[in-house]
């Protein structure tokens, strides 16, 4: 996975994050009723590329704490009142390393 793939799929997690109609990322259909073959091409996409959101936000979820912070500070601007003992960009840098090799791990490339 290279670094602009990377980059992808964590602007895609933010805007999958920052979705007023999911509320806690929770699927807005019922959980038996996810595809369905009257889909058009759009819709197929979208839900690929919620279902890659998910990958990531649980790649994120597995990350050591201080990693995991950094990450949620550089792509979703949260607020930084985490204090690291090596600047963030060292942290954020680990981060991205450890989230290729488990979105790797997890078929997306």
């Amino acid at each position: 996975m290279t670094d602009d793939d990377l980059s992808n799929h964590l602007h895609a997690w933010r805007a999958w994050c920052r979705r007023p109609d999911l509320a806690l990322g929770y699927p807005s259909t019922a959980a038996g009723i996810r595809y369905s073959n009257g889909q058009d091409f759009d819709a197929m996409v979208d839900w690929l590329d919620d279902r890659i959101a998910l990958a990531v936000d649980a790649a994120v979820a597995d990350l050591p704490v201080n990693e995991r912070i950094a990450v949620r500070c550089a792509v979703l601007d949260g607020p930084r009142v985490w204090r690291f003992r090596e600047p963030l960009e060292i942290v954020y840098g680990r981060a991205r390393e450890s989230l290729k090799i488990r979105l790797r791990a997890k078929g997306i490339e």
